[in-house]
Parts: C-alpha cells; structure tokens; sequence
C-alpha cells in the first residue's frame, strides 16, 4: 500500500461529490474523519464550514438544502458523533430534503474488540436513509477507483431523485490519518491517476423526471365541471420550487374556485394583487355557508385545523397534488397526482375551460368577502388598547418591517398558525422555510442559520421560546453568521400550543398538571445573547417590535429578539376574531 493511499482515496470523494453537483460540505471535527476533511477543505469549489456540535450541524446543512435544493453534504467522526445526525436525517427524509451523510468509521479488524469511538455504523440510519453506500478500505486498483467514483456519484443521485432525502456514506480510514505528499514512483502514479479521473469527472447519472400527464389534467377538469363550489388550496411547499402566480390565477378564473394559501406555499407572501388569495381559510372552514364540495390541493397537507376536519367527510370530493410522498392522512381523497405541483398547476390551467356558472361566481365571491371581514375585524382588534402586547400584534409588526424580497423561516406549534390566522396574503418576493417533515422543534435555530447563510438574503425566523431553548447551541453558528438574520422568539411562557388542543379541559380541571405540557420557561435571553457575543433587543410594543426586526436587517449578523407577549393571547384573539366575524357575516 503507497503512503498517500488515504489522502488519493479522501480526495477522489470530495472531488467526485463536486463534479456530481455538492457545493456545501459541514464538517465537525473529530480524528478519524481527518483525511476527509483535508480533502474537503483542499477541494476548490466546495464551501466548508466548521460546526462543533453535530446536533447543531445536522440542521444547519438542512437549511441550506431547503434554500438551495441541492444536497449539502455533513462529515462527522466515528462513533456516537454520527448518532448526533439523527433528528435532522429523519427531518430530511419526511420532508424530501436532499442530505448526505459521510461518516468516517473505523476498519473492519477494529470491529467489536472494544476500539475506541468504534461502533456499528452500517445502516444506523435504517429505513430514514434513501440508500446506504459502504465504500470499503481504500484500493488503489483501478476497479476499486471506479467504484468509489460511481457510488459517490450515485449516492447525491439518490439524494436529489426519484424521492429527495438522505443518503449515508460509510468511510472506512485506516491509520496514519494525516496526508503525506507523493514520494515514490508509485504514490505519483496514484496521484496522476486521482487527477485524471476528477479532470473526467464521474459518468453522468440521467433520469427522467416525474412529469405531469395531460389525460390527468383532462380527467380533473372533468371533476371541475361537475362541482360548482370549489376550492383551491396551496399547502407547504420548498422555497427552492418557483411559485407560479399566473398558472393560479388563470386556473382560478377558469374554475370560479378562490385560492387559499398557507404561509409556507411560497404564494401567500408573493401574491400578484391584493384580495387575490384567500388568507383566513382555517376561519372560513368553519362557516357552513362557505363549505365547498371540491377541493384540489397542491403541495403537502396544510397546517390548519379546520382543513384536517374538512377532508375527513365523505361528501367532499378532493384532489391532491404533491410531488413526493402521499399526501392523504384521511385516505379520502379522490385522486392522487404525484407531480411537481406548479408544473401541474399550469398543465390545468392550460387545460380548463372558463365557466360562467352564476352560482360558482357567486361561492367565490363570498369567500372574498368573508375574507375581506376577517381580517377588517383583526385590525379593528388589533387597534384596541390592550395592557399587555398580544401574539398577533407581534407577529403582524415583525412581517411588517420585512423588504419585499426576504426569507421568512417558521417554527412549529404556534408561530406557523399565528402567520395563518393573523398576517394577510401580501405582495412581494418572500420565500418561506419551514421544518413540516415531522413538525418537530428540533434545530429551529441552527436551521435559520443554515437557510440565511444559503439564501443571501435578509431573514426573520419566528419561533417559539420553548423550540428557542431546545436549540440553543445553534446561537454558536448564528454568532458566525456575517448576514441579516432577526431570530425573533415569541416568548408566551411556554408551549401554548396546547391550549388549542382538547388537552387544554384537563388544565382546567387540575391546573398542576399544566406545566408538563406548557413547559413553562423563566430564562433572561439577554445572558444568551451575551454568551455568543450576540446583538439584543428586547421591544415590549407593537411598533418596537417593527423597529427591532428593521434594525437587525441592517446588519450583517445575527440579532437575537426577545418578544414577550400575554400567554393566553393568540388563543384569546383567534376566539374573539371568529366572534366578531361571525357577527359581520350574520
């Protein structure tokens, strides 16, 4: 075996993920892992970034895939290092994310003898991975060279088709781990021969991507025909697709159907007019005057609550539109199109024809104007003088301080409603982020980092105090960041989510079992935005709150923004809305 063996091998891989389409590669430090990531960092074309925590690093690089669209690739130690991975893998593959994982691992004669951070890595990720690819103990054989071409190839292929997620890459290394330069005949012939490859570059993988039929489209506008109250309803879909205004509008006008947008459709805050999505759905649902009879859904299941209701009833017919996966919990729908949902978007506009039924002019007209009362009624409440700053007037000013063209990311549990219920469709250019694979908490802060440093683009994240705390070692990356980030934590003493949940009879019936559930926290965030050398601010009015997000997207860094607001008050205000709105429409 040449000297410069595992430095060639290290550097055939790296080099191979490059010319196969990886630019972004996050390494954590550790020993085993030491060739690889001097190949890594000697590879030029591949951005590294250094992230201690592998917890934190698993989420950073899937913001990065979520902005992007292309695999980022982590590079870890062996041993319980990898494990570390496991929340953001399992995120990735429910939320068709494309990821690589390469793990460096120790030689098969280290297996089971007790070796130090040696453990069973093969498949750790079971199911949750895409593939699995073991390379083996490095070879310098020219077979054993290609293969390490075609399965690094291979392994961002199956990250990205036929279904995005992860992908693992075992890497065995033997010591010495440090490179050595080439000093025999034999180690600069294994050096010309690695160069030459990565000056070829590996086979080129093609395949066909999933493309929309035209005899569906014909087979939906059938359906539309035959049902005068419909809807269009945009679920979550990656901020990397193209929304495509004017295929939604057209189809709109062609069905007679409104459009309902959810914060995380990538529409909603890039609306073409204003009044041309419908923002308040979740509200609307509950009206029986505006039940519909059909529903095509593109993209992932919405949030709201209602809709989940909705979908269950056997007199619904509905369609639903969605690239990856199956996107039908209640296993009523009519028919299931896996296609990219805005290709398919415009393939049905192409193919509807315009009816002018009077009936279904008139269901979409009330469905505008039962919007139009809903969020008349919140600004009517959102001017009331009130003694403690409630979530939707946060919320409403945060968005408020926004430029057109910006990265909004969302946590889970409340902020995603509080964006639905309280913040209007608007126009604009915003791209939206969010984490609703498994609509955990996980990550939500090294995530915003990972998503801010791929945009390049000025961003709010908005999460909860409790996803906040449960991520707080992401502040170590977001004090790295060199762009406009406000991380705003609307801090409503808990997990208040489940307020809203039928849970929230047992609070009141034994109110000490409460704080097992809401998790109440008391924690000043200043001493963490101090730790990490973070900028602080902490508003206490509605107009603050807008001063405080302007500000931090003046700066390139990392501003941490502590918004407290009334516990109860998201709950409190979604009550009274609803109320008031039912006395409008009345």
């Amino acid at each position: 075996m040449t000297d410069n063996l595992l430095a060639e091998w290290a550097r055939l891989v790296f080099g191979t993920l490059l010319a196969a389409g990886v630019r972004d590669v996050v390494v954590s430090p550790g020993s085993r892992s030491t060739p690889f990531a001097y190949a890594a960092l000697n590879t030029p074309g591949l951005e590294c970034y250094s992230v201690w925590d592998e917890r934190s690093a698993g989420f950073f690089a899937l913001g990065q895939a979520r902005v992007t669209g292309r695999p980022s690739a982590l590079l870890c130690t062996s041993g319980s290092a990898l494990s570390n991975y496991h929340p953001a893998v399992v995120e990735a593959s429910y939320s068709h994310v494309p990821l690589l994982i390469l793990s460096a691992d120790r030689p098969f004669e280290l297996q089971e003898v007790g070796a130090a951070q040696c453990m069973d890595q093969v498949k750790i990720f079971g199911g949750f991975a895409r593939r699995y690819f073991e390379l083996g103990h490095p070879d310098a054989s020219d077979v054993a060279l290609d293969s390490v071409e075609r399965l690094v190839a291979r392994a961002v292929e199956h990250s990205l088709a036929p279904d995005p997620g992860p992908v693992h890459v075992n890497l065995r290394a033997r010591k010495p781990l440090e490179p050595k330069p080439a000093a025999t005949a034999a180690e600069r012939a294994l050096e010309r021969n690695v160069r030459e490859r990565l000056r070829r570059g590996p086979a080129r993988i093609l395949s066909a991507a999933r493309a929309p039929r035209s005899d569906t489209a014909g087979e939906l506008c059938r359906a539309f025909r035959e049902h005068e109250r419909g809807l269009i309803v945009l679920g979550p879909m990656p901020p990397s697709s193209a929304a495509d205004a004017a295929a939604i509008l057209e189809l709109s006008q062609k069905t007679g159907y409104p459009v309902c947008a959810e914060a995380t459709s990538q529409l909603r805050f890039a609306a073409p007019e204003p009044g041309a999505l419908v923002g308040a759905f979740d509200a609307l649902l509950a009206l029986e005057a505006l039940r519909p009879d059909f529903v095509i859904q593109l993209g992932a299941t919405p949030t709201s609550g209602s809709y989940e209701r909705l979908v269950r009833e056997a007199s619904l017919e509905r369609a639903v539109v969605v690239e990856h996966g199956f996107a039908d919990a209640s296993n009523r729908a009519r028919f299931l199109i896996e296609a990219e949902p805005w290709s398919f978007a415009r393939l049905l506009a192409k193919a509807a024809t315009a009816s002018e039924s009077p009936e279904r002019s008139e269901f979409g007209a009330a469905w505008r104007r039962a919007d139009a009362a809903y969020f008349h009624q919140l600004d009517v409440l959102s001017q009331q003088p009130a003694s403690e700053l409630g979530e939707a007037q946060a919320v409403r000013a945060a968005l408020a301080a926004l430029p057109e063209r910006a990265l909004l990311g969302v946590g889970n549990s409340l902020p995603i409603r509080d964006l639905d219920a309280f913040v209007p469709p608007r126009k604009g250019a915003l791209s939206v982020w969010s984490q609703r694979g498994l609509n955990g908490i996980d990550g939500l802060v090294s995530g915003a980092i990972g998503a801010a440093q791929a945009s390049g683009l000025p961003s709010l994240c908005l999460l909860g105090d409790v996803s906040f705390f449960h991520d707080l070692g992401g502040l170590a990356l977001a004090a790295q960041l060199a762009q406009p980030l406000a991380l705003l934590v609307i801090d409503n003493g808990g997990g208040r989510i489940f307020e809203h949940l039928p849970v929230a009879k047992l609070f009141a019936e034994r109110p000490d079992l409460a704080r097992f559930w809401t998790t109440p926290q008391n924690f000043e965030l200043r001493h963490a935005a101090d730790l990490f050398e973070l900028p602080y601010e902490a508003p206490e009015t509605a107009e603050a709150v807008t001063r405080a997000v302007s500000t931090a997207l003046a700066r390139d860094a990392c501003t941490l923004i502590r918004v407290r607001v009334a516990p109860d008050s998201a709950r409190a205000t979604s009550v009274r809305l609803r109320e008031a709105l039912a006395a409008e429409l009345s």
